[in-house]
């Protein structure tokens, strides 16, 4: 029933989501930022939803400036908060769970298209403008997670990225036992 409920809900969200939500999903994703960092938390979600994007991308890339990151404890806590959202949505279904990470994806400005489990192609990320390749690199052990949470295990690699100068990024998310990051 939840996850009948969810569906419905995530199709409403996909024309139009309130600003407290977004604000919300950039707080969710600071939080995440501090914990794997060891980052002093800040508060985002009560800003506008331009503001408090715009907080979380800066903070990220400060994290990443002014603590050593550790790609191992970036990919737990993101696969932490990609479990923690699959339970409270319901989803079971492997095309409502790839409807929602993209769905979470273009939240946060980044074009995300393909299939989960399999190729995706990023055809614009905001992020390329402010990380340098190798925060990219590192940050996208927190997409690995994420998508991986929400998944139920397996890994994203990626073959191209905009910050190494590619026109797009490109990627595949796998699911296999060797491959399943749940701690």
């Amino acid at each position: 029933m939840r996850e009948k409920i969810s569906g419905k809900l995530l199709k409403g969200l996909e024309g139009h989501t309130p600003g407290l939500l977004l604000s919300i999903q950039y707080q969710v994703l600071t939080d995440m930022t501090a914990r794997a960092f060891g980052a002093p938390r800040i508060r985002v979600w009560t800003l506008d939803p331009e503001r408090a994007f715009e907080a979380y991308a800066r903070f990220s890339a400060d994290c990443m400036k002014k603590y050593r990151g550790d790609p191992q404890a970036l990919c737990r806590e993101a696969y932490r908060t990609g479990q923690t959202l699959r339970a409270l949505t319901g989803f079971q279904d492997r095309a409502d769970l790839e409807r929602l990470v993209f769905y979470l994806y273009r939240n946060i400005r980044i074009r995300m298209e393909g299939t989960l489990p399999g190729h995706i192609r990023i055809s614009a990320c905001y992020f390329s403008t402010l990380y340098t390749p190798s925060m990219c690199a590192l940050m996208s052990r927190a997409d690995s997670g994420i998508i991986a949470g929400l998944l139920g295990g397996g890994a994203l690699t990626f073959t191209e990225r905009i910050t190494e100068g590619c026109g797009e990024c490109r990627a595949c998310f796998e699911i296999s036992e060797r491959k399943n990051l749940d701690p």
